[in-house]
C-alpha cells in the first residue's frame, strides 16, 4: 500500500484579499508584487500555501503594511485620531487588547452611557469617561497578583 502525499492547504479568498489590500496600501507596482511572490516560489497568490503566505506577510509588515481589524474599521478607529483624543484612544485600545475585547465593546459603552454610536464620535469628556469605565472593568477582571 503506497503512501499518498499530503496536500498542503492553499490560502483562501480572505488571505488573497489581504495581500491585495497590502499591495495597494504600500503602492506596490504589479511587477514588484509578482517579484515578491516569485521570491517564495509562486507566480500567483492562487499558488500560495499558508507557510509562504506568512513569509510574504512578514515582508509586507516590514515594508510598512498595517492590517486593520474589521471592528476598528467599523468604529472608524483605523483613521488617525485628533491630537486632543489621541492619547486617550491609545489607552482605550491598549485596555481592549489586554482584555481581549474589540472596539465594538467600547462602542457599546459609548452607546449605553451617552447614546452615541461610536467612541470616535464622543467629545473629550465622554471619551475620558469611557476610558475610566474600561479601567474599572479591567481592574475587576484582572485581580492583582499577590
Amino acid at each position: 500500500m503506497a503512501k499518498q502525499a499530503r496536500r498542503v492547504p492553499l490560502i483562501g479568498n480572505k488571505e488573497k484579499a489581504v495581500l491585495h489590500i497590502a499591495k495597494v496600501q504600500l503602492g506596490m507596482s504589479e511587477e514588484a508584487y509578482r517579484d515578491m511572490l516569485d521570491s517564495v516560489g509562486c507566480r500567483s497568490s492562487v499558488e500560495l500555501d499558508f507557510s509562504k503566505y506568512a513569509q510574504i506577510m512578514d515582508r509586507l509588515k516590514v515594508a510598512g503594511f498595517k492590517h486593520v481589524h474589521a471592528s476598528a474599521k467599523r468604529s472608524g478607529m483605523h483613521r488617525p485620531a485628533s491630537e486632543d483624543k489621541k492619547e486617550m484612544l491609545s489607552k482605550i485600545e491598549a485596555i481592549l487588547s489586554d482584555l481581549g475585547l474589540s472596539w465594538a465593546y467600547a462602542d457599546g459603552i459609548a452607546k449605553h452611557m451617552f447614546g452615541i454610536e461610536l467612541v470616535r464620535w464622543t467629545d473629550n469628556n465622554q471619551t475620558y469617561k469611557i476610558l475610566q469605565a474600561l479601567i474599572y472593568h479591567q481592574s475587576r477582571r484582572k485581580p492583582e497578583a499577590g
